[in-house]
């Protein structure tokens, strides 16, 4: 009954790792930008030649005969990122900048980190540039920080990410993505830091001009439909009660055989 107790057990322990996933979704409900993730896992077949030989296991009766897998037990592989849409919302905030479609916006910490986002909520620091609201940078096509002048003027951010005050270009948001766009790519390639930022993991992914639309004025939500996540987390919450239930009915079972082999023996 050892080899139930320890499947049942990776069972409860993948079934807290998928709360805490959806936890975290739920958590950034009406996080800008932000994009729901969802957690996968594998089988992790025992390796036959790590234990022992299959006669020292199994004993001599049987000396071809392998290791039985009855402890084919199941981890988290990894988390990944649902790249759909959001909704978009209108704030007329001129600084506040949602992208629709395929796209990140590239922002720069104090030491020099270049980071991707679709979080669009930004302001002006003291020395005029766009930041994020942990104050990165955003960058520019020329890899600098996007300063607006204080001339007088209205702030215009077009489509594609000129940025214009009045009727004079300022610059241009450096609007990229990763290869093709599409999700296998983006989960092969980038890591999500927190704070709606993603890290390019993958050395040799190539960051290409995005193909979708920058909205200025609105927000674009994130893609967590709340009564999935819902359904999710009870339907987590009963697996790992169930798992937990199998695991003391096992324990029972065994203590109940072993008093059995006790009194035979007496």
């Amino acid at each position: 009954m050892a080899n139930g107790i320890y499947v049942s057990a990776s069972g409860q322990k993948a079934q807290l790792d998928r709360l805490e996933t959806v936890s975290n979704n739920l958590a950034n409900l009406m996080t800008a930008g932000f994009k729901r993730q969802e957690a996968t896992y594998k089988e992790v077949h025992n390796d036959v030649k790590s234990i022992g030989s299959p006669d020292q296991a199994m004993g001599v009766r049987t000396p071809n005969r392998a290791l039985p897998e009855d402890r084919i037990r199941v981890e988290i592989d990894d988390r990944y990122t649902s790249w759909s849409q959001g909704n978009l919302d209108e704030t007329g905030n001129v600084l506040d900048l949602a992208v629709e479609g395929n796209g990140f916006l590239k922002v720069r910490d104090e030491a020099g980190n270049e980071f991707l986002t679709r979080h669009g909520r930004f302001q002006l620091n003291q020395e005029g540039s766009i930041t994020n609201q942990s104050g990165l940078e955003v960058l520019g096509l020329d890899g600098k920080p996007v300063r607006v002048p204080t001339s007088q003027g209205r702030l215009n951010i077009a489509y594609d990410g000129r940025v214009s005050v009045g009727e004079t270009l300022i610059g241009q948001l450096d609007f990229v993505t990763v290869g093709g766009g599409t999700g296998a790519e983006l989960n092969k390639s980038l890591s999500h830091i927190g704070e709606g930022l993603y890290r390019v993991e993958d050395n040799n992914a190539a960051l290409v001009k995005a193909d979708g639309l920058i909205r200025q004025g609105y927000m674009e939500g994130s893609n967590v439909n709340a009564v999935n996540e819902m359904m999710t987390l009870l339907s987590a919450s009963r697996l790992f009660d169930l798992n937990q239930q199998a695991t003391k009915a096992m324990g029972e079972m065994d203590s109940q055989a072993a008093k059995d082999v006790a009194l035979v023996q007496g």
